[in-house]
């Protein structure tokens, strides 16, 4: 019997999947091969998901809270995050109109793009970014326009240069502060001005702050919401991964406008009929508890930082900026990869397999990406310092110093 082959659906050959887990596949096979690696790859937490959020999962658990909750959450975790976006943004969202947990940010980001685009609309997204963006945005038809950013115009988007990209079919603008990969956060006169710009387009605003809490040098998070004259095209993504090292615990949450919230919650009754119950629970310990944790968590977030770049300034031909937020710093290294006449994801896996470190390749966060490598420092001091040595003996030896 013949069996025709499989032609598999254009949309999903064109999607951009997260290369940070390829990566770190990448290095795991290199142990087992016996090679010592560092891991600064992975955007993950390597503290411990703190103790009273876990209990309250636990809990939960033994009350046999194991079955179903409404598609857009259950209504205590709702609440507590309605009470939460009104202490820290000042906003009054309603629970039962405009929040909906959603099984991770990333959940959040796709469901959002398949309620709101068209074919042939287009979404305007920082690149170097997260490649959900561009990846939802693409799936639901629309035509992805990638704003670059750069070393030079501080990892920042600017509202003179937005406004030249704006053309009718536009239809949501991403931004993305603190960012991923850049480790920048926006100046609010550039978050001002973009929501100006939006408002004056009739634009929709879909701002990620999944980092928001993780910020260093007394800086501040500063919102669109903080800024625009009415929320109803804010779109608001944030979830509990990165805050509270809740990443396998996989819930998010979107704040939407009451206009859009119907749709936005059918898609998630057809992704995923609910998130998980209990995880739910723990989420509600998570906000309601003490903070203490996520601040004990950003001021350790803060001394690596400045272990790295400490350790990066000591390797010729690099360039960066500090980081000030999220646990992650991008350089610059095209000089290097000039020398050697290699990409970014060859270099990276070079370093892997020949000196024992595991970065992620700037074109895994988008095109505008090659040049440069990703270092996450959410691991320990130890491991930061032997890790970027290691890329700085690999470059003193290709360098020929």
């Amino acid at each position: 019997m013949v069996v025709e082959s499989f032609s598999i659906p254009s949309r999903i050959v064109n999607l951009r999947a997260e290369a940070a887990f390829t990566v770190l596949e990448k290095a795991k096979l290199a142990e087992r091969k016996g090679i010592d690696v560092v891991h600064l790859e992975i955007g993950e937490p390597d503290f411990d998901t703190p103790r009273h959020i876990k209990e309250a999962a636990i809990e939960a658990l033994r009350r046999n809270e194991t079955h179903y909750t409404p598609t857009p959450g259950m209504p205590e975790l709702r609440e507590a995050v309605a009470e939460y976006l009104r202490e820290v943004y000042g906003v009054d969202f309603d629970w039962k109109d405009n929040i909906a947990i959603t099984v991770g940010a990333k959940q959040a980001v796709f469901a959002v793009m398949l309620s709101i685009l068209e074919e042939g609309d287009e979404v305007i997204y920082p690149e170097p970014g997260y490649p959900a963006y561009s990846s939802a945005a693409a799936y639901a038809g629309a035509r992805t326009i990638p704003y670059r950013l750069t070393i030079d115009n501080g990892f920042s988007m600017k509202a003179e240069k937005l406004s030249e990209m704006i053309t009718p079919k536009t239809k949501i603008i991403v931004l993305n502060s603190p960012n991923n990969p850049c480790g920048s956060v926006m100046p609010s006169q550039d978050v001002k001005e973009i929501v100006e710009l939006a408002e004056d387009h009739k634009l929709y605003i879909l701002s990620d702050e999944i980092y928001r809490p993780i910020i260093f040098d007394d800086l501040q998070h500063y919102s669109p919401l903080n800024y625009a004259s009415h929320t109803d095209r804010v779109i608001l993504v944030d979830g509990f991964s990165k805050r509270y090292a809740m990443t396998g615990w996989r819930l998010g949450y979107v704040a939407i406008s009451k206009e859009i919230y119907p749709y936005l919650v059918k898609v998630l009754n057809i992704m995923t009929s609910c998130p998980v119950s209990f995880a739910q629970r723990a989420a509600v310990a998570a906000l309601r508890g003490p903070q203490e944790p996520v601040y004990d968590m950003v001021r350790e977030y803060e001394k690596r930082r400045d272990v790295v770049v400490e350790e990066l300034s000591k390797i010729q031909g690099l360039r960066f900026i500090k980081p000030t937020g999220a646990f992650y710093a991008f350089v610059d290294v095209s000089h290097i990869l000039g020398k050697i006449g290699k990409s970014s994801e060859e270099f990276v896996l070079d370093l892997i397999e020949n000196y024992g470190v595991a970065f992620l390749h700037g074109t895994a966060m988008g095109d505008y990406g090659e040049g440069y490598i990703r270092i996450s420092f959410a691991n320990s001091v130890d491991n930061i310092r032997r890790g970027i040595r290691r890329l700085k003996q690999a470059v003193e030896e290709i360098m020929g110093e």
